[in-house]
């Protein structure tokens, strides 16, 4: 994303309101949620785009808050809607100025080491309340990380969509200060 754009966050009632026009159902709502979004991640990589999450949630949070205008007289299959705001946000992807990703660090000790201490001052820069989720989020493997994902959700009082949607926007965001320390660090 450019500089200049700003980054809209998804509102509970937004995304609640998403959840209820997909299926009164929660737990319907959240797996064809779940279904749209795959789709579109998997439609945008498809196309080439550097950052296909990224565009899918930009194309939910667009839908999200246009619900208020559309739900009461939309007709028709809910996933081709969210299909047709994501060709304008490839559009307008298209369009911006490409900025360039810092280079891969290679396989080596010193590498290795800059991007973990990269992560390690984004993760202090993050609130109490998100580093303790997303440390908690990636903290087992397998069955384990299923289990451990649940009993958050219910922590939070939030479903599993939701808590999929707040990780993955905490990732992200460390994932953009992440870069930036490295591009910083190479500096002279």
């Amino acid at each position: 994303m450019s500089p200049a754009r700003t980054l809209h966050i998804l509102k509970q009632d937004e995304f609640d309101r998403l959840l209820t026009w997909l299926d009164q159902d929660a737990e319907r709502a959240g797996l064809t949620y779940e279904k749209i979004r795959w789709r579109l991640v998997a439609v945008l990589a498809s196309r080439g785009c550097v950052c296909p999450e990224e565009l899918a949630d930009e194309t939910i949070d667009r839908v999200a808050r246009r619900l208020v205008d559309i739900q009461d007289s939309y007709v028709g299959d809910k996933a081709i809607y969210f299909l047709g705001v994501m060709n304008n946000v490839h559009h307008e992807y298209l369009k911006r100025p490409m900025m360039p990703r810092p280079p891969e660090p290679d396989d080596d000790i010193e590498a290795k080491e800059k991007v973990h201490l990269c992560l390690e001052k984004c993760l202090d820069k993050l609130s109490p309340n998100s580093r303790r989720m997303i440390e908690r989020y990636y903290a087992e493997d397998k069955r384990a990380k299923i289990d451990l994902r649940k009993r958050i959700a219910t922590e939070l009082g939030i479903g599993l969509s939701t808590l999929r949607l707040r990780a993955l926007r905490i990732r992200e965001k460390l994932q953009r200060c992440i870069e930036e320390c490295l591009v910083s660090e190479a500096r002279p």
